[in-house]
C-alpha cells in the first residue's frame, strides 16, 4: 500500500499538468480567434463605409458658373466741346543780323573802347576802337592844298575867258571859236576843282574811318584785334550781332502743320500773322516772351522733311518786367496757337489704349470697346473725337477690364 501511493501521486500530477496545458492552449486559441474576428469586422465595416461614400456622391450638375461681383470703375461723362489746338515745338535763339566788323583803312590801333570785349554791349555810332590818324590827316592836308590850287586855276581861267570875250567883241566879229574864248581851258579848270574836291572828301572819309563806329545797337560776340595791333584794309576786327531783333527757328512736321489754321497755310506770306509764346529757362527759372511768326523758310529740310518758321522778338538788353536779356544760343520751347476744333473730348492718357480705343459703359452696365481718333496730346491730357454726348468712358484702363464685363460706375473728376 505504501508503495502504491507515490505511483498514484505521480500519475495524478502528470494528469493535472496535461490538463493545465490543454486549458492554456484552449484560452490562447480563443484569443487568436477573437482578434481575427475583430480585424475582419473592422475591414468589413471600412469597405462598407468606402462603398457608401463612393456611391452616395451626387452627380455634377451642368449650369453657368456663379457670377462674380461687378468691379467698381471710375468713369468720365462725355461732353464734347470746342478746343483751341496748340502746336508745341522748340528751337535755339539766334541773331537776325550778324556781321563781321572789318577795317576799311590800314594802320595801327591806338585806342580801344571799354565795351570792345567779348560780350560787350554797344549803341549805334559808339566808337569801338580807333586807328592812328596822322597819315590820313597828312593826306587830307595835301588834298586841301590841291583843291586850293585847282580853285586858283579856275579863277584865272574864268578871268582869261572873260578877257578873250571882250577882245573878240572889240574886233566887231559876231562868232568866235571856243579855243579863242578859252572854253576848253575853263572846262578843264572846273573839272580840276571837282576832282580836287573829291580828293578832299576821300581824305576826310579816310580820316573819319580811323574811328570804327558801331553800325547798330548790338553786342560783341568775339573780338579779333586789340590795341597796338596793325590792321590792313579788310582785316576782321570783331564779330557782332544786332539786338534790335532776335529770332527763333521752329521746325514743324506735317502733323503739326495740320493743326494750324488753314488761312496761315494758304496765304502768300506762309505762316505770317500767327502768334507764339516762347518759354526760356534762365538760371533755373522759366521766362515767357511773346513773339509773332514773321516768315517761313523757302524750302523744306531735305533730310528731316520738316518746315521751318521763324519767330521774331525784341532782344533789348534792358530788363523788361524783371526778365533778363535774351542772347543767341539760348534754348527755347514755343507754343504756336493753332486752329479751333469742334466736338472733341478731353481724356487722360490712362483712358486711352495704345492701339487707340477706349472702354465705354453701355446701358446694361457692361463694357464696350469704342475706337476714337486722337486730335492732339497736351501733357497728360489727350483730345479725341468719335464719342457721343452722355457716353461714360472708363477713366483708367487695366488688364482686368475687358469688353463685356459688367461693372459698377463712379463719376471721376476729369
Amino acid at each position: 500500500m505504501t508503495g502504491l501511493i507515490p505511483i498514484y501521486t505521480a500519475q495524478y500530477t502528470m494528469e493535472r499538468t496535461m490538463s493545465d496545458t490543454t486549458a492554456t492552449s484552449t484560452v490562447a486559441n480563443r484569443l487568436s480567434l477573437r482578434k481575427i474576428v475583430v480585424a475582419s469586422a473592422a475591414t468589413f465595416i471600412g469597405l462598407v463605409m468606402t462603398w457608401v461614400v463612393l456611391t452616395a456622391k451626387s452627380e455634377p450638375q451642368a449650369g453657368p458658373p456663379p457670377e462674380r461681383p461687378a468691379p467698381l470703375v471710375d468713369v468720365i461723362n462725355v461732353s464734347p466741346r470746342t478746343h483751341q489746338l496748340i502746336v508745341y515745338t522748340q528751337g535755339t535763339i539766334d541773331a537776325k543780323r550778324r556781321v563781321e566788323l572789318v577795317a576799311q583803312i590800314a594802320g595801327k590801333i591806338n585806342d580801344v573802347s571799354p565795351v570792345f570785349a567779348d560780350g560787350g554791349f554797344f549803341r549805334k555810332n559808339d566808337v569801338l576802337l580807333s586807328i592812328e590818324p596822322e597819315d590820313y590827316e597828312f593826306a587830307l592836308a595835301r588834298a586841301q592844298s590841291a583843291l586850293a590850287q585847282a580853285e586858283q586855276r579856275l579863277a584865272e581861267e574864268r578871268g582869261r575867258s572873260r578877257q578873250a570875250a571882250r577882245e573878240w567883241r572889240e574886233l566887231g566879229a559876231k562868232d568866235a571859236n571856243d579855243l579863242f574864248l578859252r572854253k576848253p581851258q575853263l572846262r578843264a579848270a572846273e573839272l580840276g576843282v571837282k576832282a580836287a574836291e573829291a580828293d578832299v572828301a576821300a581824305a576826310e572819309l579816310a580820316l573819319d574811318r580811323t574811328f570804327i563806329r558801331a553800325p547798330f545797337d548790338g553786342r560783341i560776340q568775339q573780338k579779333r584785334v586789340d590795341i597796338g595791333q596793325f590792321v590792313g584794309n579788310g582785316t576782321p576786327l570783331a564779330q557782332i550781332y544786332a539786338l534790335d531783333s532776335l529770332e527763333l527757328r521752329l521746325p514743324l512736321s506735317d502733323a503739326q502743320l495740320a493743326l494750324l489754321p488753314e488761312r496761315l497755310l494758304t496765304s502768300a506770306g506762309g505762316l505770317v500773322g500767327s502768334t507764339s509764346t516762347l518759354s526760356v529757362n534762365i538760371g533755373g527759372r522759366s521766362f515767357e516772351f511773346t513773339a509773332p511768326i514773321t516768315r517761313s523758310e523757302a524750302e523744306l529740310d531735305r533730310r528731316s522733311r520738316v518746315a521751318t518758321v521763324i519767330a521774331e522778338f525784341s532782344g533789348s538788353p534792358d530788363l523788361t518786367e524783371g526778365r533778363p536779356a535774351l542772347t543767341p544760343g539760348m534754348f527755347a520751347t514755343a507754343e504756336i496757337i493753332g486752329r479751333p476744333v469742334d466736338n472733341v473730348i478731353e481724356l487722360s492718357n490712362a483712358a486711352l489704349s495704345p492701339d487707340g480705343h477706349v472702354l465705354v459703359v453701355n446701358d446694361e452696365s457692361k463694357l464696350e470697346r469704342r475706337d476714337v481718333s486722337v486730335v492732339s496730346r497736351e501733357g497728360r491730357s489727350v483730345w479725341v473725337s468719335g464719342l457721343r454726348e452722355g457716353d461714360m468712358v472708363v477713366a483708367e484702363l487695366n488688364n482686368a477690364l475687358l469688353p463685356g464685363l459688367r461693372v459698377m460706375t463712379e463719376t471721376a473728376v476729369n
